[in-house]
């Protein structure tokens, strides 16, 4: 392990999302070559083969796609970290702490929300910490964070928690653009008969399943089989190299631009949203400015 630099990690990210050497040399300001030699000592290192190549450029091998989805929130969170910690040490200001979805629909929803609260209070630093959504509740009900923006995912038996909605979010089933499901102009319903349907795990919603079902049944068909991931990485990935569907927004094809075709699907069985949630009792007053600044659906 001493051996891997972040600089390796860095240049096995770009290249598993580029998927071609020449954009992500542009990307990380070397030169192609440079590029292939980091990744030939990666894979020498680790002693796994991380890429085939293609016609078109090169492939994640089943290493590589689990390297990268183990490696890729992970990096993520570095930046954060690193970021934030600058920015503590370089101020004695209010600090107001958020807790967000890894999702960038949820992201660009707040981030929206904090250049309005930043334009009233601009001292105050604003700390976005990412989780996933089991980890985003525990800190808000921990009191680790002063609130969260996430999907509208429900916080059952939490009676002191409070959600308002923010953004109602469109609802796309989302394949492979390169695979025979984008094929149509229209959803596919017969070619999605027998399709596997990825879905995120979250334990504590429920009802997906179920919810993904229904969705599946008012558009005319039923999926082969459905299969939980551990990570929106992970899910992205499969639907990404044709191995079935998806039912949600449009992460997927903001992290992978046009490998993904979205079909449009106008009537959901249940409509999703980004939601802010937080403490009913435990509200810090710099917290309750913050929801202040908020538009609210329900208010339009």
């Amino acid at each position: 392990m001493n051996e891997i630099t972040l600089q390796q990690i860095e240049v096995f990210l770009t290249v598993a999302e580029q998927l071609n050497l020449s954009e992500a040399a542009k990307d990380l300001f070397i030169n192609q070559s440079a590029v292939s030699r980091w990744i030939k000592r990666l894979e020498t290192h680790l002693n796994k083969k991380l890429f085939v190549r293609t016609n078109r450029g090169v492939e994640l091998t089943e290493n590589g796609e689990f390297l990268y989805t183990e490696l890729k929130p992970i990096y993520e969170k570095l930046g954060v970290t690193i970021l934030n910690m600058r920015k503590v040490f370089d101020t004695k200001e209010n600090i107001l702490r958020i807790g967000c979805m890894e999702s960038s629909e949820v992201f660009n929803t707040l981030k929206a929300a904090a250049r309005d609260f930043e334009r009233v209070s601009p001292d105050t630093l604003i700390k976005i910490e990412f989780f996933c959504f089991k980890d985003l509740r525990e800190a808000l009900v921990c009191g680790k964070i002063d609130c969260i923006v996430s999907y509208m995912l429900g916080f059952g038996e939490y009676l002191n928690i409070q959600e308002k909605k923010i953004k109602k979010l469109d609802t796309y089933i989302s394949v492979a653009a390169n695979s025979p499901l984008a094929d149509s102009v229209e959803i596919p319903v017969k070619q999605l008969e027998d399709q596997t349907l990825f879905l995120l795990y979250i334990a504590e919603m429920k009802d997906a399943e179920a919810r993904a079902l229904e969705t599946c049944k008012k558009i005319g068909f039923i999926p082969g089989e459905i299969v939980y991931m551990p990570n929106y990485f992970s899910l992205d990935l499969a639907v990404k190299n044709g191995r079935g569907f998806s039912i949600g927004g449009t992460n997927m094809c903001d992290r992978f631009g046009s490998s993904i075709k979205l079909y449009h699907v106008v009537k959901p069985y249940r409509e999703q949203y980004v939601i802010a949630a937080w403490r009913k009792n435990g509200c810090s007053p710099l917290t309750k400015e913050f929801l202040a600044t908020i538009k609210w659906i329900d208010e339009e």
